[in-house]
């Protein structure tokens, strides 16, 4: 869509706009019930130093700060859909940097509790755990006893805290260093002509079918990062030694152990999928294959990956029919579900906010932190399947919320980041499903299985091989070797030509491209990259365990991931689910889908040259 077909906001139909007097009835009532919260801030700060000296002080304690919380977010959602629907409006950014600076003020006056409840006896903790009046708080406490040991006195803490925004440092810099002041040169696009190469156009120039102008934007794009190595690896040195000096303080293990403790996961978890993943690397290098055939080359090099295969297919839908489209796809999940994620989806329900305007907030996006109230989804919808993928995704984030907020009190309501993406992957995967199952045409099936194919090698292949690299440049430093650029390159190249076929010649990296990783910010964010993996493996899994053995597999999905909340670690929830992610299975069955949808396109490559010879 171009910026001038993009309507201002008071030109989108009403119908097509959330309703953020479902939250608020106006501006005033948010002010007057802002101010209202402050005063509760105000009694939270009375219960410093005296949690110790009754349970009924810790329980009355527990339930202001919840109360409270549960308030705050309500503001903070109100806030924040008035700005992103225009991010221009500076009564918006008003509102926004109000609500940013009383969520400071509720941090502040809570900051005391935690400690307070670690000073006391576990046997004491554990009391409250099995006391019923503490039920909405038993896995809080249970949290708190679990984080005890890697607590460190007072004092230890204080220090700490003083020097945390020391911590982040190098992230810090590198992403100021590659936003603002890291300059790209020009290349010659497919005609001849000078461009700007930065990050977003290299995106664009690495899929372009110009085999030769690919291989220019590879070389100019890493080539600059490279003129910046020894730089760019010292800052990644600085943020790995950063985590693994803050994991050997808090009594871990590794730096692997203390990232995902976050999450009460054991570091099995980690390595189960970096194995799991990598038995399946002959499939991929099938896959990589049958690219190299389709693109037409005797050799598939590291600047082949990204040009589409497959001819794209246009498949156009309105919004109406784009959300019939996924309530059909829904089917498997039962009729309750759907008839949620219908409702929630029509126009004039308040739930969404699917057009573009100007000033609107870019992507896509769900907030379901109005625990009272009901999820708000933000998308820029644009008739393409990429858009009604979109509204899946993130309406499958909506149900998750509801469904949780609906079935759980509000301290047990929101859910971990390792399973977040699941619920959203898996109604994607089912919508991807119903297509298959609807499209005779050939040319789309084709689109949409190239699609499916790619989004297997994107999101769950390179992702596990990025997390391969993190977990190898971590155990260098943590066997306190220097993390030299030179160090790093060898590290990452390895890797990469190991999940390519480098010595097998499925795909040729050459040198240069070693320094790729200096280019992906995710190295900075502390073994975050495995989620992926394991987020798409899950999603994958649960929804062929729900195509094939129908309602008792969605019962369980149902009931123990999608209404449980943080009712338990997210690794439990997911295992009573029907995925237990520290074994090879669910990577069995997500894997079993890639290669079914591999067969499916060599087949329908195969029949259609057979025809072509024909003629």
């Amino acid at each position: 869509m171009a910026p001038t077909t993009i309507p201002e906001r008071s030109e989108v139909p009403t119908k097509y706009r959330w309703k953020t007097t479902h939250l608020f009835r106006s501006d005033a009532a948010w002010e007057k019930q802002r101010k209202a919260l402050l005063s509760d801030l105000e009694r939270l700060a009375a219960f410093k130093g005296k949690l110790k000296r009754s349970r009924k002080n810790v329980l009355r304690c527990l339930d202001l700060m919840h109360d409270t919380h549960r308030g705050l977010a309500r503001l903070s959602n109100y806030a924040h859909r008035r700005h992103d629907v225009d991010t221009r409006a500076p009564k918006f950014q008003g509102l926004r940097a109000v609500i940013e600076k009383t969520t400071t003020e509720f941090s502040e006056a809570c900051a005391y509790i935690q400690p307070e409840l670690l000073a006391m006896p576990v046997k004491e903790l554990y009391s409250m755990v099995n006391d019923a009046k503490f039920a909405d708080y038993d896995q809080y406490l249970r949290e708190i006893i679990r984080l005890k040991p890697h607590i460190l006195s007072p004092a230890e803490e204080a220090l700490l805290a003083a020097t945390g925004q020391m911590h982040d440092t190098g992230h810090t810099v590198y992403s100021a260093f590659t936003a603002a002041d890291l300059k790209y040169p020009e290349i010659d696009d497919e005609q001849g002509k000078p461009v700007q190469l930065n990050q977003a156009t290299f995106a664009h120039f690495r899929a372009v079918p110009d085999r030769a102008t690919r291989k220019r934007a590879f070389g100019a794009f890493f080539g600059t990062f490279a003129g910046y190595q020894n730089t760019l690896a010292a800052l990644l040195s600085a943020q790995v030694n950063a985590n693994v000096t803050s994991a050997r303080l808090r009594r871990y293990g590794s730096a692997l152990e203390a990232a995902l403790d976050r999450d009460s996961l054991p570091v099995a978890v980690y390595h189960n999928m970096l194995e799991a993943v990598g038995s399946y690397l002959p499939l991929l290098h099938r896959y990589l294959d049958l690219r190299r055939r389709l693109l037409r080359l005797k050799q598939l090099r590291y600047h082949d990956l990204y040009p589409p295969m497959i001819d794209k297919v246009e498949l156009a839908f309105t919004y109406e029919e784009g959300c019939d489209l996924i309530s059909a796809s829904m089917a498997p999940m039962g009729k309750d579900y759907v008839k949620v994620l219908t409702r929630g989806m029509r126009p004039s329900s308040g739930w969404v906010d699917p057009m573009p305007n100007q000033g609107k907030r870019s992507g896509a996006y769900m907030d379901g932190s109005a625990y009272d109230v009901h999820p708000y989804v933000l998308s820029n919808f644009i008739g393409t399947y990429g858009s009604v993928s979109t509204m899946a995704h993130e309406m499958g984030h909506a149900m998750h919320s509801h469904l949780s907020n609906d079935a759980q009190p509000y301290a047990k309501s929101d859910y971990s980041i390792f399973v977040a993406e699941v619920a959203s992957t898996f109604n994607e995967a089912l919508l991807m499903d119903h297509l298959l199952e609807t499209v005779d045409d050939e040319d789309k099936r084709l689109f949409l299985l190239g699609e499916q194919l790619e989004s297997f090698r994107q999101t769950l292949f390179r992702q596990a091989m990025f997390a391969e690299f993190e977990l190898r440049t971590y155990e260098h430093a943590e066997r306190k070797e220097a993390l030299t650029a030179e160090a790093i390159n060898e590290i990452y190249l390895a890797v990469v030509r190991r999940f390519y076929g480098h010595d097998d010649g499925v795909v040729l990296v050459d040198d240069p491209y070693a320094v790729e990783w200096a280019y992906v910010p995710h190295f900075y964010y502390n073994f975050y990259v495995f989620q992926y993996v394991t987020g798409m493996t899950a999603a994958t899994a649960l929804a062929e365990l729900v195509k094939t053995r129908g309602a008792p597999a969605r019962d369980r999905y149902l009931q123990h991931l999608l209404r449980a909340g943080s009712s338990d670690k997210p690794i439990k929830l997911l295992k009573r689910a029907g995925v237990d992610l520290t074994s090879k299975a669910p990577y069995d069955l997500a894997m079993a889908v890639f290669e079914r949808t591999l067969d499916e396109t060599e087949q329908l490559i195969k029949a259609r040259r057979r025809r072509r010879r024909k003629k």
